[in-house]
């Protein structure tokens, strides 16, 4: 029994102390469709409460406005929700102004829109975040991506290995009546 309680605890410590990983996917028909013609993949890196994001986009009818790349929740996909973070600065654009990478972070903070910690993380959690990036063409948005966790594979074979250790606990034990 001691054994099966020491497999669980590290399968439990390990996942809680490892980082999160999450994606968004990002394109027009995210964002109303239309003549929308950009897209862009970013990932995002949960640790504690610092949101590390970096991606690349492209291919944008317009130019991307001052101020115009945010995080925005809670909503689903296909619904609007009002800007969470702010996240413009980490916007670096190639010379065309229509395309360039995101590279930064964001430490989440409580009463954003209202919402606590706890609250903000089950959002993000559930897949009710996106990325939004706005244009002189689309002020309202040009691209959308909703932000999705990851599945860790690591997490999935630590939980595999203590369901193997169980069975073969049992198994042991059954050898032994």
């Amino acid at each position: 029994m001691k054994t099966i309680l020491s497999v669980l605890s590290l399968v439990v410590s390990v996942s809680v102390a490892s980082a999160q990983s999450f994606i968004a996917n990002l394109d027009g028909a995210q964002d109303g469709g239309g003549t929308r013609t950009g897209s862009g993949v970013i990932n995002l890196t949960l640790s504690g409460t610092t949101a590390t994001f970096n991606g690349t986009f492209s291919g944008l009818s317009g130019t991307v406005n001052t101020g115009g790349f945010h995080i925005h929740a809670p909503a689903a996909p296909g619904q609007n929700a009002s800007v969470l973070y702010g996240l413009f600065p980490s916007i670096t654009l190639n010379p065309d102004n229509k395309s360039g990478t995101i590279n930064g972070s964001v430490t989440l903070v409580a009463g954003q829109l209202g919402f606590d910690i706890p609250t903000q993380l089950n959002q993000l959690n559930s897949g009710l975040w996106y990325f939004n990036i706005h244009t002189s063409t689309f002020g309202g948005g040009e691209i959308r991506g909703q932000i999705l966790p990851v599945p860790e594979p690591s997490t999935l074979g630590l939980i595999g290995l203590g369901l193997a250790g169980m069975i073969g606990l049992g198994i042991r034990r059954r050898f032994r009546a």
